[in-house]
């Protein structure tokens, strides 16, 4: 969780597959799935522009 929190703050507008791909480099064994429920527990969310349907 602490290195997924690292990545997230270079990279505030990953999802969950980009923190993956960047863990899976560093030797951690670890899923899509996995990665969005420690977000989520974490309270992280992506940071991208929402559809604006006013």
């Amino acid at each position: 969780m602490r290195r997924l929190d690292e990545l997230l703050l270079d990279y505030p507008f990953a999802g969950s597959r980009m923190p993956r791909d960047l863990l899976r480099r560093e030797g951690v064994s670890i899923g899509r799935r996995h990665v969005a429920t420690l977000m989520k527990r974490m309270g992280i969310e992506a940071i991208y522009r929402r559809p604006n349907t006013s």
